[in-house]
């Protein structure tokens, strides 16, 4: 008999122009995922467009193949609960898809370095389909530079 998948997902998301790369990647990892667990960042500017998290929620599942996908509630500071998850071990990967003004609180917290120490994968998606010049300050291998519909 064999075990269900036991891989944890992190997936930390905003609505961004990249939305269907990133429900893309979703898609691809879901088979060898136990649990997919997903975090919506409040969106700093009012203005901008974001999804709710029940419809990324919903969206989310519908990439994973219908697969449950838990909302983790993002706290006072979406990267200090981040880095909290990961150094308990909560996750074992992450996809990261949200705009570059998160991307510095991320910095802040020396959430890279902290878990590239832990060896876990992280995966982070440009939020719009120019890409980006470099890889804006996260480690090289992270940044996923194909951006729009997979070919």
């Amino acid at each position: 008999m064999t075990e269900p998948p036991s891989r944890r997902l992190l997936v930390v998301a905003n609505r961004t122009a990249s939305a269907p790369q990133l429900l893309e990647e979703v898609k691809q990892r879901a088979p060898s995922c136990g649990q997919i667990a997903l975090m919506v960042p409040p969106e700093r500017h009012p203005d901008a467009p974001d999804w709710t998290p029940e419809d990324a929620q919903r969206l989310v599942g519908r990439a994973a193949g219908d697969q449950p996908v838990t909302l983790v509630d993002y706290g006072d500071d979406a990267a200090a609960t981040i880095g909290a998850l990961v150094e308990r071990g909560e996750c074992d990967e992450i996809l990261l898809s949200t705009p570059p003004e998160h991307h510095e609180h991320w910095h802040r917290h020396t959430l890279p370095k902290r878990i590239q120490a832990l060896g876990i994968p992280v995966t982070v998606i440009p939020p719009d389909p120019s890409g980006w010049a470099s890889s804006h300050g996260f480690p090289t291998e992270w940044t996923r530079l194909e951006v729009g519909p997979l070919t």
